[in-house]
């Protein structure tokens, strides 16, 4: 896969480990979930665009400013960008919705 396409995160006390897991989690349950496919329908998102199945096809790298990034995996850069478009509707505030006073949590 060449396409890249990056975000970067501001989040103190981030396990990237755990954000991965529940990454792939969510990855895993979307292609499975019609009510989530409908949810991204009415966000503007096309699901049979996005290819749903696959390769979990984010990685999650420690920034230097505390956060993490967030780096899309895809055939091609469009793709990728794609794919941060359902990172950022879909994914984030479900990741993000284990913080207790500004720390992520299991």
């Amino acid at each position: 896969m060449d396409g890249r396409a990056s975000l970067s995160i501001a989040a103190d006390g981030s396990d990237l480990a755990m954000i991965a897991a529940r990454s792939a989690g969510i990855w895993i349950g979307l292609s499975l979930d019609e009510a989530a496919l409908s949810s991204l329908r009415r966000d503007g998102l096309d699901p049979a665009a996005l290819r749903l199945t696959g390769l979990h096809p984010f990685e999650f790298q420690p920034a230097s400013d505390g956060g993490f990034d967030v780096i899309a995996h895809a055939n091609d850069n469009e793709a990728a960008e794609a794919l941060l478009d359902l990172f950022r509707v879909y994914f984030l505030r479900r990741l993000l919705a284990g913080r207790v006073d500004g720390v992520l949590s299991e």
